[in-house]
């Protein structure tokens, strides 16, 4: 296990935790002690789990040390691409040349090769627009999801980066068939992000295609979510569509849009309260 052993120990020597608290009914304090050395390489990953929990350490944690206090680079990649709240040409580009770097050295692997199609797709839309390329990019990887039985977190997180590449229909099918295997994450941690990226996603889809009380819908149960999360920036953008769907269907909706507008002030979001204003003037009949 590479130096996971060193590591072990540094953690271990940090807290004040002897060698034989660590390893007592795990292995012999001989083998514990050779892991740190490095002599041993052989110890199971569920051995280590039990030293972590000994040492009261999370893997995540664990593995973020191991890496010099850094994200390994792959793991970089794949949390900025989860966490994109928004398409930025710039940050777009940046991960793009994370994903080239990594895949110079590890070519098959099928997630980050993935990632780095949506990527391309989304940069093509940002940029040109052109839906229609950005579509045929990114077509096989929902073609490949949509056969699978079981879907598992990673492949959510996908479906969710390209739904709004894809006509409303298409859209409404990916959303359904991926909140019926987020149902078994119901208990995991921040699962209720990724449906909230979801309802946001598919509003915007119901906003360009006119469809202001399915819009609102989708705004309203993220909004709930958004509070019991305490996510702040998507609930800004719930408030600021919730605004549009009212002031098009005949009611006032300017509050909501300035509520929204407010909050993203507050927390430096300029970049995305330039988009959004810009949609607000797109989908509304007034100006901001």
């Amino acid at each position: 296990m590479n130096n996971y052993g060193e590591t072990i120990k540094k953690i271990r020597v940090g807290k004040g935790f002897s060698q034989k608290y660590v390893s007592n009914n795990i292995c012999t304090q001989g083998n514990f002690s050779k892991f740190e050395l490095g002599e041993n390489k052989d110890i199971k990953h569920s051995t280590l789990s039990e030293f972590l929990v000994r040492i009261e350490t999370s893997y995540e944690e664990f593995r973020y040390i191991d890496n010099g206090y850094t994200m390994p680079l792959r793991d970089e990649i794949i949390n900025n691409f989860y966490n994109q709240t928004y398409n930025n040409s710039e940050k777009l580009l940046q991960l793009q040349q994370s994903c080239i770097s990594f895949l110079k050295e590890f070519p098959e692997d099928k997630l980050i090769n993935k990632i780095n199609i949506i990527i391309k797709s989304l940069a093509i839309l940002a940029n040109t627009n052109d839906i229609h390329y950005a579509k045929l990019l990114a077509e096989p990887i929902w073609e490949e999801l949509s056969r699978r039985d079981n879907l598992y977190l990673s492949d959510i997180f996908l479906l969710n980066s390209i739904l709004y590449i894809f006509p409303i229909e298409t859209a409404v099918e990916m959303k359904t068939f991926a909140f019926r295997h987020i149902e078994k994450y119901k208990n995991f941690q921040n699962i209720n992000r990724i449906k909230i990226n979801f309802l946001i996603n598919l509003s915007l889809l119901y906003l360009k295609n006119s469809d202001y009380n399915m819009a609102l819908k989708q705004l309203e149960n993220s909004i709930e979510l958004c509070k019991i999360e305490k996510h702040f920036i998507n609930l800004s953008i719930c408030y600021i569509r919730k605004g549009i769907c009212l002031n098009n269907m005949g009611k006032c909706g300017l509050y909501w849009s300035h509520k929204g507008m407010n909050m993203l002030e507050v927390l430096d979001q300029f970049d995305l309260l330039s988009i959004l204003k810009t949609e607000v003037e797109k989908y509304s009949n007034y100006i901001v």
